[in-house]
């Protein structure tokens, strides 16, 4: 009996509809942002300041700007889901339309936000400036940031297969595709990391 009550109980702090993320789906977010976390932290250690600070040329990103850019980032991206979770009603209609693909747009998702042949603008408020602090201080954030994320996908029981947001023209992610946008994100700035360290002027030490 108490066994029973406790279930109803739980069940009762969810809204009526609202389905949480099943393991898989916890274990295959988790699993993404940790490699990525894996990349970020390879990418960047052990460079000397020269390498940190080089840039390729007046335009291009330095290693030290791309990270300042995914520690920003990490914050505003994870903002931007929570922000949109809580505001927004589960949406029963959209996500009977996408369950069919939604694993395979999850995995679209990743490939074209990683994808360095489409350049994009930063915006403004997440341009680096150098306001961060030093190497350590920088790679030190990133991963408490990154972190938190991995601590949200493992832990969240919202809804967040029926809630939507609109990134753009014809580009509307579930809020657990937007786990793997955050996780894609790093991964397409680390490839721009490893651009500049393949330059052919990029400082020996």
């Amino acid at each position: 009996m108490l066994h029973k009550t406790l279930v109803f109980s739980l069940c009762c702090l969810l809204p009526l509809g609202a389905e949480t993320l099943s393991q898989g789906e916890r274990d295959r977010a988790m699993s993404h942002l940790h490699a990525t976390r894996k990349l970020f932290l390879d990418a960047t250690a052990s460079l000397s300041d020269a390498q940190w600070k080089f840039k390729s040329g007046p335009d291009r990103w330095s290693v030290a700007e791309c990270a300042e850019h995914l520690t920003e980032s990490e914050t505003f991206l994870r903002g931007l889901l929570t922000n949109t979770l809580a505001k927004s009603p589960v949406d029963e209609t959209k996500r009977a339309a996408r369950q069919k693909d939604r694993d395979a747009m999850d995995l679209k998702v990743a490939a074209m936000i990683s994808d360095r042949s489409q350049k994009a603008q930063a915006p403004e408020p997440l341009r680096p400036s150098g306001k961060l602090g030093s190497q350590t201080q920088v790679i030190d954030m990133f991963r408490q940031r990154r972190d938190e994320t991995i601590t949200m996908a493992e832990q969240t029981k919202e809804d967040l297969r029926g809630r939507f947001a609109t990134l753009g023209p014809g580009f509307e992610l579930d809020l657990y595709q937007m786990l793997f946008m955050i996780s894609a994100h790093t991964e397409r700035h680390v490839k721009q990391m490893r651009e500049v360290m393949a330059d052919p002027n990029f400082p020996k030490r």
